[in-house]
């Protein structure tokens, strides 16, 4: 196998992993470096569910804020919560799939969601109603980053590597994390006319690489810092990840909310 990684900037990189391997050299992870330029990419976590039926509304709201900033907005879809459709209960057979992941729930409750759809912006101020997210999303696309984030990646043979170095500006101690989503999963939702069974669910999320609660980083303004994850492509009874739908999305987050996103589809390695 002859793995040939793409470099990749902020709204531009990929791969995945489900452990964190960490396995960079000291000598080799942190980097003296003179300043990037960094420019602000906003995180959306959409809490939904596939028995909601305005949730195809706050989808709609996506389509359009990521039509209106290209490679500006991540959106990770998290199903969760009373209108959540379990993975559990997923039957291939029966065209039957459910999304939901504990997991989900987690950061459902974390936030003290009840009522679906619900957004964090950046992770700041809570959750809010996707009527609001619009003015939101401007009001941090204005707020100005210190912190840039590249990846690397590649896929081959089911086997998942990426390689995401962060590039700070000022000194920043928060939690590290990476996400696997997935889009493209034809699967059931309700909305307001009834049961859509075909329908698409985008950046839907599937897994952390870095656990529930992220991982420490304690970045120097300056230094560059670099983090290796790899896990398998899941294909089971309850989720069939497809490699061409896969992205993964790295933020940073602290106190203050998120200080910097980026999000990259998985990219396929050439083989021999």
């Amino acid at each position: 196998m002859n793995r040939i990684f793409s470099n990749i900037s902020i709204a531009a990189a990929g791969v995945l992993m489900l452990t964190a391997c960490d396995n960079i050299n000291d000598d080799d992870r942190y980097i003296e470096v003179d300043k990037v330029e960094a420019a602000r990419v906003v995180l959306i976590e959409d809490f939904t569910g596939q028995n909601c039926v305005n949730c195809p509304d706050a989808h709609e709201v996506i389509e359009q804020l990521q039509e209106q900033y290209p490679g500006e907005v991540i959106a990770v879809s998290i199903h969760a919560g009373g209108f959540g459709l379990s993975k559990d209960r997923t039957d291939f057979s029966m065209d039957y799939v459910g999304l939901m992941t504990e997991d989900g729930n987690y950061y459902n409750d974390q936030w003290g969601i009840n009522s679906w759809p619900a957004g964090v912006i950046n992770r700041r101020g809570g959750a809010t109603e996707y009527d609001k997210w619009a003015s939101l999303v401007r009001e941090e696309l204005a707020r100005p980053t210190e912190l840039n984030i590249t990846m690397r990646s590649g896929e081959a043979y089911g086997k998942i590597s990426t390689e995401i170095t962060l590039e700070p500006g000022e000194n920043v101690t928060g939690k590290l994390f990476v996400w696997v989503i997935e889009s493209g999963i034809v699967a059931r939702q309700r909305n307001n006319e009834g049961l859509i069974r075909d329908y698409v669910h985008n950046n839907v999320y599937r897994a952390t690489l870095t656990g529930l609660d992220g991982q420490a980083v304690d970045l120097r303004a300056g230094v560059h810092q670099t983090f290796s994850f790899e896990t398998d492509v899941v294909y089971n009874e309850h989720e069939r990840w497809n490699p061409a739908n896969l992205s993964i999305v790295a933020f940073v987050a602290d106190e203050n909310g998120v200080q910097q996103a980026a999000t990259a589809p998985v990219a396929p390695l050439d083989a021999e």
